[in-house]
């Protein structure tokens, strides 16, 4: 039994060791990878790495203003007009939401 009480921690510090020293170089990216363009949402441009947790309407509604106050500094003027379209469809859908069909 006091030979397992010793075996197992030392496994476990050689373990974490381990992955302590092998984690910088698997964080690497390799040469001629292009990083994607900071400031970017790719969730609301493309439907790409969003999270599990799906936002609200209004949420969604901050979001997008919040990425079109961003300009042309991060996004190419077709990802903006993509950007004030999805606003003006989730506005509809809010404004159909809360106070009925309008039309």
């Amino acid at each position: 039994m006091s030979r397992f009480v010793k075996i197992i921690p030392c496994a476990t510090l050689a373990i974490m060791l381990g992955i302590g020293v092998a984690a910088p170089w698997a964080a690497e990216r390799p040469k001629g990878d292009v990083p994607p363009v900071a400031g970017k949402n790719l969730c609301l441009l493309e439907s790409e790495d969003c999270p599990n947790r799906k936002m609200t309407i209004v949420e969604l509604i901050e979001a997008l203003r919040l990425e079109l106050s961003k300009g042309e500094a991060v996004y190419t003027p077709s990802e903006l007009r993509t950007l004030e379209g999805k606003l003006g469809e989730y506005e509809l859908m809010y404004e159909r939401l809360m106070f009925g069909n309008s039309e």
